[in-house]
């Protein structure tokens, strides 16, 4: 299979989520150089990978020269044009029974090989972001893999990983088997793939293996320390879409409530409510930098704002009682309306809007209507409602929680990856970190941060091999105002390699050229004087 090269412009400065991101990739095409008839890089030369319940269907295998691409790793907004040498094999796998057919694809440096195996994760609903990620990998020196687990979304083609419709057959019935895949066979599929071709090409088996993900990737890297704790010496998970069955359909409370008041506030006034809530709460940390450091003592509501002047397309307006209960609905989440059904909404200085507060306006931006989630959308029409023409704008309070009641009932068991108890993943020395921003628009923190204290509560020493940081200012996976934790990775390798734990994650790329030292939960910053822009002007209490 040949790899597939993307582009993504402003990547670095844009705070549209990663999945919106992803939609709008752009094929360019590659450059691939012949065979040479010795090379290590063919079928014949790769051993078949061994892999317990799954047959292999066939395994390509060449050498690309020259291959180059905009690239970056997963939870960065550090990357960009790279051109690199690699063997490309793609191992092609199916399940006997399922009639499934998966591609990993394990992307080998010709040169240069750093001794290491990393396996790569996806993002809504696929299992892999092929090149995407591959190119900066192999980039830095990896032996790389990722897969698209038998979905028609992700791995690097261009289909949008938003869309859900390969969840069923027909009306109704739900393909369990590909939500397995997706869930979490073709993750450890991958991993056990990519270990074995990397062992066969270079006939020494990698001296370390690690996992990297962000979002749905994120979920895919708690699974494999959960489910198959033996595979990875260790993972990076990143704003790890834990419990998604839950906090996805959540997401749809704000809809609802705009739909049962018919308003529908206008984008710049969404924005304007965001900017009110940050100047309230911005030096809760001691100091004033557009950051809300300490969400859970901003203790604003929408409805403080009531009455105050904003301006909106030039006009100066106020903020009213009607978008209040939208954008309070979005801060507070469903649970503040069922405790039990209900998820936790979006903190104050995230960039809510198109997942959370889907608006389509006018041209003259003077009026606005209920538009489409494309991410929350979907898990109800497909795996709750199991219609694919579904119109979620029809439902009542009621039809909404029962369906957040049925997506836990049927999805929790498979997709939830929340279970507390590492310690097989500690017993086979493998180690951990987790980072979330906590300006996130898509996922929201607290779900992380209460898996982590469930995590704690099992083992109250599991910083010792697992470790959560909170991201201040950060958006989804990057974006926003915060610096974002771009050498996780190698801090990481550098407590599974060195046992150099990790006291903070060293944050840099931030607006004005700001660096930060993000603090191990449940430590936070605090500002202790001298330049905003420098981490020696934090510390962690």
């Amino acid at each position: 299979m040949k790899p597939t090269v993307f582009t993504f412009p402003k990547i670095f400065q844009s705070s549209t989520n990663m999945l919106a991101f992803f939609s709008i990739l752009i094929p360019l095409g590659v450059m691939i150089a012949p065979m040479a008839s010795a090379s290590r890089c063919s079928p014949a030369f790769i051993d078949k990978p061994d892999l317990v319940g799954a047959s292999i269907i066939d395994i390509e295998a060449n050498e690309a020269h020259n291959f180059s691409a905009v690239s970056i790793g997963p939870g960065s907004n550090q990357g960009g044009q790279y051109t690199i040498n690699f063997c490309n094999i793609t191992v092609t796998h199916t399940h006997p029974g399922r009639n499934d057919k998966v591609h990993t694809q394990v992307w080998l440096p010709l040169k240069g090989w750093n001794g290491r195996f990393q396996a790569l994760g996806g993002g809504g609903y696929s299992t892999g972001f092929g090149s995407i990620y591959l190119t900066h990998s192999v980039a830095t020196g990896f032996a790389s893999a990722s897969t698209d687990g038998g979905l028609p979304t992700g791995n690097g083609k261009d289909a949008i990983p938003t869309d859900l419709s390969w969840a069923l057959t027909s009306e109704n019935n739900v393909d369990w088997l590909l939500l397995e895949n997706y869930a979490s066979k073709a993750t450890n599929d991958m991993a056990l793939i990519g270990q074995q071709i990397t062992k066969s090409y270079y006939k020494k088996a990698a001296n370390y293996s690690y996992f990297a993900g962000c979002s749905g990737g994120g979920r895919q890297g708690l699974l494999m320390a959960q489910k198959y704790p033996e595979v990875f010496d260790g993972i990076l998970a990143i704003a790890p879409a834990i419990n998604l069955q839950n906090f996805i359909p959540a997401g749809m409370w704000a809809s609802q409530v705009m739909n049962e008041n018919k308003h529908y506030p206008l984008p710049c006034e969404i924005e304007a409510f965001t900017k009110a809530a940050v100047a309230a709460c911005d030096r809760l940390d001691g100091v004033e930098d557009g950051i809300i450091s300490d969400p859970d003592s901003c203790h604003i509501t929408a409805y403080d704002f009531i009455g105050k002047a904003y301006t909106c397309n030039g006009v100066r307006s106020t903020f009213t009682s009607s978008s209040a209960k939208v954008i309070q609905a979005a801060w507070s989440g469903s649970r503040s309306a069922s405790e039990k059904y209900g998820w936790s909404g979006l903190n104050k200085d995230s960039a809510i809007g198109s997942a959370y507060i889907p608006t389509e306006c006018s041209t003259n931006n003077k009026t606005c209507q209920i538009g489409e989630s494309a991410l929350l959308g979907a898990w109800f029409k497909y795996l709750i409602a199991k219609n694919p023409d579904y119109d979620d704008n029809n439902m009542t309070r009621a039809e909404l929680f029962e369906g957040l009641h049925s997506s836990d009932v049927d999805y929790s068991s498979m997709l939830g990856t929340n279970d507390a108890n590492l310690s097989k993943f500690k017993k086979s020395g493998g180690k951990m970190i987790t980072w979330h921003g906590m300006a996130d628009e898509v996922i929201p923190p607290n779900g992380t941060i209460a898996y982590y204290e469930e995590v704690l509560k099992n083992n109250p020493k599991a910083h010792d091999f697992y470790r959560f940081f909170e991201a201040p200012g950060v958006g989804h996976c990057y974006g926003g105002l915060g610096p974002i934790p771009n050498g996780a990775m190698s801090q990481l390798m550098e407590w599974v390699e060195k046992d150099h734990t990790p006291v903070t994650l060293h944050a840099t790329k931030g607006k004005n050229d700001t660096a930060r030292d993000l603090c191990p939960y449940p430590l936070r910053q605090k500002f202790i004087g001298g330049d905003s822009r420098n981490a020696t002007s934090f510390t962690c209490r």
